[in-house]
C-alpha cells in the first residue's frame, strides 16, 4: 500500500504516540510500509467490520446508505499537511441526520474509555474531512459489542493538526527526526460523549466534602447511603462523568449513576 504522500487517520496514533522515526521512514520512500496480511488481529477486525456494522444497525436502528467499500478516500489540506481518509460508513438515522461510522475490534480487557483515548484523534479527523459532526464509534470486545457517540470538537482537531504539522516538517525537509519525541497527550474532556459532558470537580467544596464523607462513612450504613444520594444529585443531567481526587462518578447508558473510589 503506497502511504506516502499524506498522513492517514491511523498515522496519528504513531505520530501523538512519539512513534515517529518508523513512519518518517515509511512517509519519505526510505522504507515500505508493513505488510499486514499475515496480521492476525488486523485481519480479524477487517472480517468483522461488515458483522459491526450490522450488529450497529440493529442495536441503533440507523441505516448503513454507505459503507466504506462505496466511498472514495477524501482528501483534504488542513494546516499544510496533507490528510486523507476513508471511512468504515456513513449511518443516517430516522431524522435523515448523518454520522460517521469507524469500527473497531479488540480484546475483552480493554473499555471504551480506552478505545477513546487511542483513536479519539483518527474519529476526529474523520468528521473534520466528511463534514460531519457525530460520529459513533463501534466496538466488538472480545466477544461483545457496545457503542458510543461522539460530538466533534473543532479546538481538539486544531491541536492534533498543530502536532502533526511538526512531524510534516521532517517529511517535506527530508530532515530526521528526533528518535524519540514526547508522547503528546490532547486532553479530549471536553468532548461530549453519548451527549454528556465530563467535570472535574476537584475544586468544589461542596462535592469534595461529600466525597470524603463518603470514603469515611462506609462502615456507618445509613449515613452512607444518605451521602450517596446527596452527591449524586449533584450530577447534571448532561454529565457523562464527575470526578475528584477520591472518588469518580459515571453515568451509564441507562442514567444511573455509579460511584467508584479512586
Amino acid at each position: 500500500m503506497n502511504r506516502r504522500g499524506f498522513i492517514g487517520g491511523s498515522d496519528l496514533y504513531s505520530i501523538l504516540r512519539g512513534d515517529w522515526y518508523d513512519l518518517w521512514l515509511v512517509k519519505t520512500g526510505q522504507k515500505e510500509a508493513d505488510n499486514l496480511d499475515h496480521i492476525f488481529k488486523v485481519q480479524l477486525g477487517t472480517y468483522t467490520e461488515q458483522f459491526n456494522l450490522d450488529w450497529l444497525s440493529k442495536d441503533t436502528g440507523l441505516a448503513m446508505p454507505l459503507a466504506s467499500e462505496d466511498m472514495e478516500s477524501v482528501i483534504n489540506i488542513l494546516g499544510g499537511v496533507p490528510f486523507k481518509g476513508q471511512a468504515d460508513a456513513i449511518a443516517e438515522d430516522e431524522q435523515g441526520v448523518q454520522y460517521l461510522v469507524e469500527c473497531k475490534h479488540t480484546s475483552s480487557n480493554r473499555s471504551m474509555n480506552d478505545m477513546l483515548e487511542a483513536y479519539m484523534p483518527q474519529v476526529q479527523l474523520y468528521m473534520k474531512l466528511f463534514n460531519l459532526k457525530k460520529a459513533y464509534l463501534s466496538v466488538i470486545f472480545g466477544n461483545t459489542h457496545d457503542y458510543c457517540v461522539v460530538d466533534y470538537n473543532e479546538e481538539y482537531i486544531s491541536a492534533v493538526v498543530e502536532r502533526v504539522k511538526d512531524f510534516w516538517q521532517h517529511v517535506e525537509q527530508l530532515t530526521e527526526p528526533p528518535q524519540d519525541p514526547a508522547q503528546y497527550k490532547i486532553d479530549w474532556s471536553a468532548i461530549d460523549i453519548n451527549g454528556l459532558k465530563l467535570r472535574d470537580a476537584s475544586k468544589d467544596n461542596h462535592f469534595t466534602s461529600l466525597a470524603s464523607d463518603f470514603v469515611e462513612t462506609q462502615g456507618q450504613a445509613k449515613q452512607h447511603e444518605a451521602v450517596k444520594k446527596e452527591l449524586k444529585s449533584l450530577i447534571a443531567a448532561d454529565e457523562r462523568e464527575v470526578f475528584c481526587d477520591l472518588l469518580t462518578i459515571k453515568r451509564d447508558k441507562r442514567g444511573a449513576c455509579r460511584i467508584t473510589m479512586n
